[in-house]
């Protein structure tokens, strides 16, 4: 897309339950807060992003940003099962099998055990709030 100012993407996540997403991305992946910001009604409906205002709370993955947003009367939680949408987050790790026992200590769940792929050393999912998976992902060791 021509006139990018950066080259990630950010994604926005509305949270059936706001506080069990934040303690997950925060405290159990341990991605740090970078901005805590209320969203006015005004913004959030002109945009076209809420029916009304809500708080977003921006943490960082390398120069990502995942928002999650706080909403008066959120949305019921999705499952897990395959589904049209963002379906995972794929996160791209030096050593996926550390990171994973890091992770189960924290009490992350995962939904099976790590496998490899034509373009992958590990890929491992995690079970995420709201039905998102959490991809981890280590590319082959290069010569």
């Amino acid at each position: 897309m021509q006139g990018l100012k950066r080259s990630v993407v950010d994604i926005g996540i509305v949270c059936s339950d706001f506080d069990e997403s934040l303690r997950f991305y925060r405290d159990m992946l341990g991605l740090p807060v970078v901005l805590d910001i209320d969203i006015p009604q005004e913004t959030a409906v002109g945009a076209c992003l809420a029916p009304n205002g809500f708080r977003q709370v921006r943490l960082a993955v390398g120069e990502t940003l995942i928002k999650l947003m706080e909403i008066e009367a959120p949305p019921r939680e999705r499952s897990f099962d395959f589904q049209a949408g963002v379906r995972w987050l794929t996160l791209i790790l030096n050593d996926v099998p550390s990171k994973v026992a890091e992770l189960k200590d924290r009490g992350v769940e995962f939904m099976a055990d790590s496998v490899s792929a034509p373009d992958a050393k590990h890929v491992i999912c995690a079970k995420g709030p709201d039905g998102m998976l959490i991809e981890l992902v280590q590319l082959p060791d290069t010569p």
